[in-house]
């Protein structure tokens, strides 16, 4: 680890802690192989997705004849991918990436152009973040949805160009009123048509322009050159990423490391995330199990941690009634994050999921035939163990004593609170462990990533 842990936990902790925020957490078999390479060669395989073998996925991607017209086809698509994914953090930067260039199918109306926007993100994912504005700025998805194929020489349509500015690079306060108007000007003509993609030179204005101190004949790949050049724009993706991966109020010093690696880095997001992944700050008490966790890390982290095999197909329904409906966020700020996923209406919805699932599903471990075959495999003959082997699995452990002390007397004890004799008895033990991890499941440190 490039920086020193001061906390007392171990390595394995840490890569289970890179692997919630780099990932969506991971199965049994995933944290063994990652706790095996140790914290650094985790952290490299992470930052390198193009060579790890990812077929499994495009396997099971191709069993199931997904139709990318269909919204929900496209949306159970993408949870797969989070699922099955041997490349982590290119899908946790995909879903980045749909909250800063965030786009809606609401207005769209188009699922074919909402799945090739998700390729494009995911091909991007941790590459050059010019080239990634660049063909943002071409997407079908982006132009409908910021109205691009309005804006036309003589009647510039200035969404887009506002909103490059405001939210995609370099925030408020870099910017003023005419650079907005200017570079309006400098979009003109970037529409789209049957074959995707066109510039209509009829429709884009030649004339002069000034963006940000530049002077001249300015399309809009000159203002994005600006943009992403900009160390405004290396400070608010640094904010942005940081908060993403860290903490909701991020170390002023890990934004300065994160940025200054994409000033010197060629605007590679890459170096970045070394950056925030190997800074000090990121091994600290106030960083661990510190960040609540976005519906869909909730659910994809469940799902992989239980080793859930059997989708249910309404799991998008249930992760949008947990504030996040993937392909619609509710603004062109994307979802907020920290407190607001949490509220009354969203936790019963968590709370819903966990009774659900250990109710009907709970297939986890599943070469197991019962639950006394999962306890002889693990060598759990007693509460105590039992308690603390999925104590382990779901949170890392990490519960005050106390909680831990009632987890153990609710598995030893029956409805009445009387000791259950034996935990033996197949059906005793597997009605307990069910119960057991709903309550874990229900936790404040749960909800926590």
């Amino acid at each position: 680890m490039a920086a020193k842990d001061t906390s007392g936990r171990s390595q394995r902790h840490w890569i289970c802690h890179l692997l919630r925020r780099a990932g969506f957490g991971a199965t049994p078999e995933e944290k063994e192989h990652y706790v095996r390479l140790g914290y650094d060669r985790t952290l490299a395989e992470l930052l390198s997705p193009s060579g790890v073998d990812n077929s499994r996925l495009e396997s099971i991607i191709a069993a199931q004849n997904f139709d990318y017209t269909r919204m929900d086809d496209v949306r159970r698509w993408w949870l797969l991918r989070m699922l099955y994914s041997r490349r982590p953090l290119e899908e946790k930067m995909t879903l980045f990436w749909h909250g800063h260039f965030a786009t809606s199918v609401r207005k769209v109306k188009h699922a074919y152009a909402m799945y090739l926007q998700n390729q494009l993100f995911r091909a991007s994912a941790l590459g050059d973040f010019h080239q990634l504005l660049a063909r943002v700025s071409r997407d079908l998805a982006m132009i409908v949805w910021l109205d691009s194929q309005q804006n036309r020489k003589g009647k510039p349509n200035e969404n887009y160009a506002r909103e490059v500015m405001e939210l995609f690079t370099v925030g408020i306060g870099n910017y003023g009123e005419n650079d907005i108007k200017e570079a309006a000007r400098a979009f003109t003509g970037w529409q789209v048509g049957p074959g995707g993609f066109f510039f209509n030179a009829r429709q884009h204005d030649f004339g002069e322009k000034v963006v940000l101190g530049a002077r001249g004949n300015l399309g809009g790949d000159d203002v994005l050159a600006l943009l992403a050049g900009s160390p405004a724009t290396a400070r608010l993706l640094a904010l942005k990423l940081a908060r993403f991966f860290v903490a909701d109020g991020p170390d002023p010093a890990l934004v300065e490391a994160a940025a200054a690696a994409y000033m010197s880095g060629s605007y590679q997001i890459r170096p970045m995330l070394e950056a925030i992944f190997t800074h000090r700050s990121f091994f600290t008490d106030s960083a661990y199990h510190a960040r609540i966790k976005s519906p869909a890390e909730l659910v994809v982290g469940t799902l992989k941690m239980l080793q859930v095999e059997s989708l249910d197909g309404d799991l998008p329904a249930i992760m949008a009634r947990m504030g996040q409906n993937l392909f619609e966020p509710p603004s062109v700020k994307g979802w907020d994050s920290g407190p607001a996923w949490i509220s009354t209406d969203t936790m019963m919805e968590r709370f819903n999921f966990a009774a659900r699932l250990t109710g009907e599903k709970f297939d986890e471990l599943a070469a197991c035939a019962s639950a006394s075959e999962l306890a002889a495999r693990e060598r759990l003959t007693n509460a105590r163990q039992l308690v603390d082997y999925f104590l382990e699995l779901l949170v890392d452990g990490d519960v005050p004593a106390g909680t831990r002390r009632r987890l153990i007397a609710y598995v030893s004890s029956d409805v009445s609170g009387t000791p259950v004799r034996s935990l033996s008895d197949d059906t005793i033990l597997d009605t307990k462990l069910r119960g057991l991890v709903r309550l874990i499941m229900s936790l404040p440190t749960y909800q926590l990533a």
